[in-house]
């Protein structure tokens, strides 16, 4: 897994509109917690925040809501699993004057959103010389460490035979990731530099399965439940 940006892969192709949505309230509770990157704890808060599918069911009905969820991820933080809070580059960017939303959306207008998009994935994946010191473009979006559990969310809908990727298949995809998580020190070069550069713990593998534990929810029961959610919503 390489952990880059949050542009132009081909596995968001089938997501449906609440998955996008998912995501881009995962985007950000990450910024609301001080994160400068998005990871699969993210995308969990960004299944509350979205409320409406049964994958959030699913976690209500455990006794989790949104605002014990922040909690629980602001106290893996004080433990070092995650990264203290720290200025987003929008906000670091804000206090200079300079309006990140505006500056995408004006280089969208100028040379279109498929150009920014291909831009960020080509600048994204660049092969910089032997020992350049990574340097994240805030344009980019945030790194997306939750890259493996939205792979696995679409792998979970193929094999269910569904065409589409929702957020049921997406907290299927972080459940199976917190399962078994991918062991990313062993990563590529670039990809280290990245955990480094958004001050990710030594070791870091996604809090998922950590924030699920200190909720209380048991990853089997989550699964079965879904499961279960997908299969009527099929008949």
């Amino acid at each position: 897994m390489d952990g880059s940006g949050s542009g132009g892969g081909k596995e968001f192709g089938r997501f449906t509109e609440p998955a996008h949505r998912v995501l881009d309230l995962a985007r950000e509770e990450a910024e609301r917690g001080g994160h400068r990157y998005l990871g699969p704890e993210h995308v969990l808060l960004g299944l509350l925040a979205e409320g409406r599918s049964g994958a959030a069911w699913a976690l209500r009905v455990r006794g989790v809501d949104l605002t014990a969820a922040r909690a629980a991820l602001a106290r893996l933080g004080n433990l070092g699993v995650v990264p203290a809070p720290r200025p987003s580059d929008g906000e670091l960017l804000g206090s200079l004057g300079i309006d990140l939303d505006i500056v995408r959306y004006q280089t969208e207008q100028t040379f279109g959103v498929p150009a920014v998009g291909e831009a960020t994935w080509r600048v994204t994946r660049r092969r910089w010389r032997r020992g350049a010191r990574v340097v994240w473009t805030p344009l980019c979006g945030p790194p997306l460490m939750a890259k493996r559990a939205l792979q696995l969310a679409s792998e979970q809908a193929q094999a269910l035979g569904h065409g589409e990727v929702s957020p049921e298949h997406l907290l299927l995809g972080v459940c199976a990731d917190a399962r078994q998580p991918a062991d990313m020190a062993r990563g590529s070069r670039r990809h280290r530099q990245i955990i480094t550069h958004v001050g990710l713990p030594e070791g870091y593998r996604g809090a998922a399965g950590p924030l699920l534990a200190v909720l209380g929810v048991d990853l089997d029961q989550v699964v079965a439940a879904v499961t279960t959610e997908l299969g009527e919503v099929q008949r």
